[in-house]
């Protein structure tokens, strides 16, 4: 298995994701540069997808195909699944597992399966809030947190500030643009606020 590393846009926006809904479930597809296994593995950003309800199929299978339609016009792949559970104490991988994770491994054989370890997040964010299992030999593994890395080195502080300024408030799951199809589900809103704090 190899390093795994979330820019800043990825991780950010998993986390302004479980911010804007704390007292729910929350799920999301994470975008990778394609890669191979020795090298390390890059989530460049995270796409939002339901909050409450995770597991509505039509509603995923649609939201997969626009998804792989502006990764790929990006260079990216779709590798891999967050999730952050609506119990507070509950961080288990095992719960976070179901067809939409199976389905990413099976098109991307290094994709990760990430929790949100809502113990870990707060106004100053001090640690790394993910658990990250990878794919490997047929189920997904546990990772090492000392394999996983935040690029560029700020980008908890950088988080912190977007949660002061309470940018999560503006943040478009598929469930918003479902709802009203002139919300951007791919958030260039919050890109331009990530590149304007860098």
């Amino acid at each position: 298995m190899s390093e795994i590393v979330f820019t800043d846009k990825a991780y950010c926006k998993i986390v302004l994701h479980a911010a804007k809904y704390p007292y729910c479930a929350i799920n999301g597809i994470l975008l990778a540069k394609s890669s191979s296994k020795s090298e390390p593995l890059q989530f460049e950003d995270a796409i939002p997808l339901f909050h409450g309800t995770l597991n509505l199929t039509p509603m995923a299978e649609i939201a997969l195909t626009q998804i792989d339609q502006v990764a790929s016009n990006f260079g990216l792949v779709i590798g891999g699944y967050y999730v952050a559970h609506e119990n507070l104490k509950e961080n288990s991988f095992e719960k976070a597992y179901n067809r939409l994770t199976d389905k990413i491994a099976e098109n991307f054989p290094n994709s990760c399966l990430v929790v949100v370890d809502n113990r870990k997040l707060g106004n100053q964010l001090d640690n790394v809030a993910l658990r990250v299992a990878q794919f490997s030999d047929n189920r997904y593994r546990p990772v090492d947190i000392q394999r996983i890395t935040l690029t560029p080195s700020h980008t908890l502080d950088l988080c912190t500030t977007l949660l002061e300024k309470q940018i999560h408030k503006s943040l478009v799951d598929f469930d918003n643009h479902l709802d009203n199809i002139s919300q951007d589900w791919t958030n260039v809103h919050i890109n331009k606020e990530i590149n304007a704090l860098i």
